[in-house]
């Protein structure tokens, strides 16, 4: 059938159904593309092809090799797929068709569109001359239409069922790869399976090594035999394709590798054409690479990226399971091991065998050939060899390896100092390590674990290895937790080896106890000791050196107090020369007496003796212990030996222990000494106090202690000096055994007395002539010895005891005169100081008791006397028997502040000096008693010895006595006494003395003192008598004055009816200056009068009494109120005196109407109360008071009282009254107290001001006068 009429007769509608069944009929695209070819062929004639477009094909497992827009096609086809691009852009949707003639086209290019997808480009092409018409070009846009709508499903469906099939083969891959543990197989399988299920040219997984920075080739599998690299193949990160991947964690497809700048050909891969690299990630992190390459180009399309990638992801989660798995693997089986080397080496105790057990263990499960093993000295700053493997382990054991802890260069040192592993794969490039001196020489690999319990490094571990890159992270962490494992065994070891040696060392210490115990003799206890340290401490020699007991009990040592006692290795004579050689050995010895603990010698320090004596090297080893019973040092223990950093912490412990042994020792020995000396002592100082206690007075208790002290200590001459303390001077009171004559007085400017007053310590004289400025005192400065010894007592110096003795024997005196004979000594001055002290108590008890008894005997003739002129006559003549005066009198002023006395009392052992004593010009002109009256103290006159002559005395001149300022006494002295009381000088106490003793003087003027104490009292006594009667009759006078006063004053408060009057007056004193009055002018006018004088007392009182009685007299002839106060005025002017006046108020009250007239003289303003109002008026101010200025016209005020109002008249005794606190009342408070009324009452007013007026008093005395008069209107 021809073509056109095929399509001319069928509807089109049909055949699109028709060619849509065909489509959907076809199993694969290209099916397709030939049936729509075939269809046009069919209907219109003409040659037609179906170009394909990215991304929708081609379809997974369909190779299509042109497809748009790399495809090469015709310009129509080309227009059409850019055009209808462009179209989509805009986001239009419709097809635009491209045709080679507008009017008469042959060649059309139709867009296969469906959904606004564009799958490809349909190109008709009719070869015949016929053009295409309208009706054909609609036809064929239909069926362009159709067919991709049918290329759509196909598509969806062929995808879906691709999908499928992927994801089948991805869970094959999964389930086959899951529950491999081992890395190498799980690779190995999985590059089977990959390349076996989608056919790739080759297939290989590369994982990454961090530590060498390369990917290695774990496992890989090709299409063919030849198709494999090496197994040891690596790349380099960054390099080639794999490289770029394994870097930058990025997938990268190459689909030509010759265009591929990354990639880099292998001759064992010749057939790659196209190659793909995944990245095998977790999170983050990249584990490897998994490569494909393929022998077709562009053989790896989107889909097959996505299941590879997938793969990928599975691949990348496998290997990190495998890897965890191994992990968990190595982690038991280290953990095994850990427990295996535990298990095998806990359990043994010896050192040595210990160590060579743990390098067994480590070379059967590690494999490593060489092992080492050191141990650690921190005190001596040493690492020892002590274990390693082969035959040259043997040799350095022998050559004692040692290695400096401080050295700078050794790798070892640095691992013991910082307590941090150190590891490396190649020595050669690793500036720590240093070539190393054990076996293997020609090592490349290197690991040293420090062996540490606690803080302490114990030890090392150092392994290995020939070959490079011998240890791993893990290999570090399992050498750690081994290292934890043999450090606990070998603490275990060293615990044990120090606790046998701590055994030995107790047996040591037993054994010297246990001589202790046994009371062995000092010298052999001192050689066991030394001996019992050369047994458990590395000793080549050992001194012990002693103290002399002086030199122990003193802050600083000196090396002439040190002595040797005991050696071993070495002899006495030469350590003794050494010692004494040279002053350096000193030095450490020095530092160790005083230091709490024993002393080890630096490296290259100073030297002592016996590193001196034998010669030791530069860097012996030496250490020093004090031997101290609590804070004394008894002496030193010191040892030595020839290597080294040999002495450290235990050392310095058990030297300690030994020296605390050692001076037990001592200190018992010296105590069993000083036991029996004690003894000895207690027996002189027991006769010492028996003599003392039987002694009655100092006489007797200074003779039996100058006897008794030589036949006790064993000396040859003693004396004993008393101090004069008001002299300052030592006089001698008892001697004994010198022949010549000692200084009866030793001054205070002597220098042994100086020196034994200021400082009360005990004096050697080294030269009696300069020291004590004896001239003839047979001691000699060579053979004898004489000290001067303080008695004193709370600080103050009572006397010196004098001790010489003569050695005989020709030794040393100073040794002679021993410490214990000085203890001594200074015991029985200290018993005599005591003796002496209680002695003199007792007579100034005595003294003071007596003192009491004569003031008792004064103070009871003063008050048995009836006047003055007896009491003075009593005591002058009592005092010369009571105290031993030679004269006495008892001086009295004629007048105050005169300096001329009489005598109202004397006495006088002869009557020519008792006259003159009385006489007047004594009286006037003695400087002494002048004297005293002018300073008001005691003063004193020296007179001739033969004179009787009073006159001469009289005018010699005065002397002050000042307490604590000793006077020289001479035999003839008279002395005055001030007689004062409060600093008035009442009288003057004369007296007499003659040959008074120096020491009674103080007492004297005491005694005297306390007397004149007494005369004053009864002076003041007489004085008060005399003062009491003439206040008894002032007082008499002024209570009569007051009751005149009173009389002035209104007896009675006249009545008138509808008026209340109530009045108040109160005088600050017995008498005052306020006054009132009431004064009736009529039967219905009331005259009221109030006033205040400007004082206060009896002159206010006389003076308010005129003015009282002007005013009355004015009142009764004078009408008006003003007129009365200026008549008085005028009277009071001329006869007041300047500084008087008086203040008033007089006032006319008419009692019918109320009315009021009044004046004011400078006073109080009165107050107005309305009561209707609830208000306070203040009457207006007046003018001046009354006695000031002539010629003043007081000016009348009138006003009304209403009834219920109340009028207050008062002085300033109210508004002037002062509080506890300073202030005063005031007119404001007066008003607040009368607008707190609650009645309209005068009586209730009067009751408010006192309350109030009481309280703010609070107690305080009134201070002026207080009058009130209150005046109320009832109706």
């Amino acid at each position: 059938m021809n073509p056109d009429n095929q399509l001319q007769e069928i509807p089109e509608w049909k055949q699109y159904l028709r060619l849509g069944e065909k489509l959907l009929d076809q199993a694969t695209v290209e099916q397709q593309c030939q049936t729509i070819k075939d269809t046009i062929k069919e209907l219109l004639g003409a040659e037609s092809t179906v170009w394909l477009s990215e991304p929708y094909f081609p379809i997974p497992g369909e190779i299509f090799t042109n497809i748009l827009p790399h495809a090469t096609t015709s310009k129509w086809v080309q227009n059409a797929y850019h055009q209808q691009l462009s179209i989509f852009n805009q986001g239009e949707n419709k097809t635009t068709i491209i045709q080679d003639h507008p009017s008469r086209p042959r060649i059309l290019a139709i867009p296969m569109v469906s959904q606004d997808n564009m799958f490809g480009i349909l190109e008709i092409n009719r070869k015949d001359s016929r053009p295409f018409d309208h009706r054909e070009i609609n036809f064929l846009e239909g069926l362009a239409g159709h067919a991709a709508t049918s290329l759509q499903v196909v598509r969806i469906v062929s995808i879906n069922n691709w999908q499928m099939e992927q994801l089948s083969l991805v869970r094959l891959v999964s389930e086959q790869i899951a529950n491999v543990h081992d890395l190498a197989e799980l690779c190995s399988r999985i590059t089977h399976l990959i390349q076996n299920t989608f056919d790739y040219y080759y297939v290989a997984i590369f994982l990454i090594n961090g530590k060498t920075r390369t990917l290695e080739l774990k496992a890989d599998y090709g299409a063919t035999e030849y198709a494999k690299l090496p197994g040891d193949f690596t790349a380099p990160i960054g390099e080639g394709i794999i490289g770029f991947v394994g870097k930058n964690g990025k997938e990268r497809v190459a689909p030509d590798v010759k265009n591929d700048s990354y990639y880099k050909e292998l001759f064992q891969l010749p057939e790659t054409i196209s190659e793909a690299a995944f990245p095998l990630k977790i999170g983050r992190k990249t584990l490897g690479v998994l490569d494909i390459q393929s022998d077709l180009p562009d053989a790896f399309q989107e889909n097959d990226r996505s299941v590879l990638r997938a793969l990928a992801d599975s691949i990348a989660l496998a290997v990190q399971d495998a890897d965890l798995y191994n992990s968990v693997q190595r982690r038991a089986q280290q953990i095994s091991t850990i427990f295996e080397v535990s298990h095998a080496i806990n359990s043994l105790l010896n050192l040595d065998e210990l160590l060579q057990k743990v390098i067994q263990i480590i070379k059967k499960q590690f494999g490593f050939d060489y092992i080492h093993v050191f141990t650690v000295h921190p005190g001596r700053r040493k690492i020892f060899y002590q274990a390693g493997t082969g035959e040259e382990s043997k040799i350095l054991l022998q050559e004692a390896l040692t290695i400096d802890m401080d050295s700078s260069e050794e790798i070892l040192a640095w691992v013991a100092k910082n307590g941090i592993s150190a590891m490396t794969n190649d020595i050669d490039t690793d500036k720590r390590f240093s070539k190393s001196t054990l076996p293997p020489y020609d090592n490349l690999s290197e690991l040293i674990i420090p062996l540490q319990y606690g803080q302490e490094i114990l030890g090392l571990l150092d392994i290995q290895s020939t070959k490079k890159e011998a240890f791993d992270e893990n290999d570090l962490f399992l050498f750690e937790a081994l290292g934890a494992t043999i450090s606990s065994a070998l603490r275990n070891a060293i615990l044990y080896q120090s606790e046998q040696w701590r055994r030995q060392v107790a047996d040591s210490f037993k054994d010297v106890i246990g001589q202790i115990s046994s009371n062995t003799a000092l010298d052999q206890l001192l050689q066991n000791i030394l001996g019992q340290l050369d047994r458990n401490l590395p000793c080549d020699a050992a001194a012990i050196w002693l103290l002399d007991m002086h030199a122990s009990t003193t802050p600083t040592f000196s090396k002439i107090n040190l002595s040797l006692a005991a050696t071993t290795g070495i002899s006495k004579e030469k350590l003794q020369a050494a010692f004494l050689a040279e002053n350096h050995s000193w030095e450490l010895m020095e530092a160790a007496l005083n230091s709490a603990q024993p002393t080890i010698r630096k490296i290259n320090g100073v030297c002592d003796p016996l590193g001196m004596a034998l010669n030791f090297p530069d860097d012996y080893s030496a250490i020093a212990a004090p031997l101290k019973i609590g804070d004394q040092v008894l002496g030193l223990l010191t040892l030595a030996h020839q290597t080294s950093r040999r002495y450290g912490t235990e050392a310095r412990d058990m030297t300690a222990t030994f020296a605390n042994y050692a001076a037990v020792a001592i200190q018992n020995a010296r105590l069993y000494a000083d036991s029996q000396e004690q003894a000895w002592m207690s027996t002189v100082l027991l006769q010492v106090a028996q003599s003392c206690q039987s002694s009655d007075n100092i006489e007797d208790l200074l003779d039996s202690m100058v006897r008794l002290t030589p036949l006790l200590v064993g000396i040859r001459k003693c004396a004993f000096y008393i101090w004069d303390s008001y002299e300052n001077f030592l006089f001698l009171k008892s001697e004994y055994g010198f022949h010549s004559q000692l200084n009866p007085i030793l001054p205070l400017d002597i220098p042994a007395v100086y020196q034994l007053k200021h400082t009360q310590n005990s004096i050697f004289i080294q030269n009696t002539h300069e020291e004590l400025l004896f001239e003839n005192l047979e001691i000699s400065e060579e053979t004898g010895t004489l000290v001067l010894l303080p008695l004193s007592v709370r600080g103050e110096l009572l006397g010196a005891f004098l001790v010489a003795h003569e050695d005989s024997s020709g030794h040393n005196l100073q040794k002679r005169f021993s410490t214990q004979t000085l203890s001594i000594l200074q015991g029985i001055s200290q018993q005599t100081a005591i003796s002496l002290d209680n002695l003199r108590l007792v007579e100034a008890r005595q003294e003071e008791a007596y003192i009491t008894a004569v003031l008792l005997q004064v103070a009871q003739t003063v008050v048995s006397q009836n006047n003055l002129d007896e009491t003075f006559d009593s005591i002058v003549n009592l005092l010369p028997i009571l105290i031993g005066v030679n004269a006495c009198a008892i001086f009295i002023p004629k007048a105050k502040n005169e300096e001329t006395f009489q005598a109202a009392g004397a006495y006088a052992d002869h009557f020519s000096q008792l006259s003159q004593i009385k006489s007047q010009k004594f009286g006037e002109q003695c400087l002494l008693l002048k004297f005293v009256a002018r300073s008001n103290q005691i003063a004193f006159v020296y007179m001739d010895q033969n004179s009787d002559n009073l006159d001469s005395f009289s005018n010699a001149t005065p002397q002050p006595y000042i307490e604590g300022n000793p006077i020289k006494v001479q035999p003839h002295m008279a002395i005055a006494y001030p007689i004062s009381m409060k600093g008035e000088l009442l009288g003057i106490l004369y007296t007499k003395e003659d040959d008074l003793a120096a020491q009674y003087f103080l007492k004297r003027v005491e005694l005297l003192n306390g007397v004149t104490q007494e005369i004053a009292l009864a002076i003041q006594n007489h004085e008060l008598q005399q003062d009491m009667v003439l206040r008894q009759k002032l007082e008499q006078e002024i209570h009569l004055a007051r009751q005149i006063q009173k009389t002035f004053l209104p007896d009675s408060i006249p009545y008138y009816s509808g008026w209340e009057i109530v009045t108040r007056w109160e005088t600050a004193l017995q008498v005052g200056g306020d006054f009132y009055d009431l004064i009736p002018l009529s039967k219905h006018r009331l005259g009221i009068v109030i006033a205040d004088v400007a004082d206060k007392g009896l002159a206010a009182a006389l003076y308010m009494t005129v003015s009282r009685t002007l005013i009355r007299a004015f009142g009764q002839t004078i009408s008006d109120p003003g007129g009365i106060l200026s008549a008085v005025n005028r009277v009071l002017v001329v006869d007041t005196p300047s500084d008087m006046f008086v203040t008033a108020v007089f006032a006319i009250i008419d009692m019918h109407t109320g009315t009021m007239i009044y004046a004011n003289a400078g006073h109080n303003l009165p107050f107005l109360y309305h009561s209707d109002k609830k208000h306070i008026e203040e009457l207006p101010k007046g003018n001046m008071a009354l006695g000031v200025m002539e010629d003043i016209m007081y000016q009348n005020h009138e006003l009304k009282i209403n009834p219920g109002e109340m009028l207050l008249l008062y002085t300033d005794g109210l508004t002037e009254s002062f509080g506890k606190d300073g202030d005063i009342f005031g007119v404001d408070r007066v008003k607040e107290t009368l607008n707190t009324l609650i009645s309209n009452n005068v009586r209730e007013m009067f009751s408010c001001l006192d309350m109030e007026l009481q309280e703010f008093r609070a107690g305080t005395p009134a201070s002026d006068d207080l009058t009130l008069i209150g005046i109320q209107r009832l109706i």
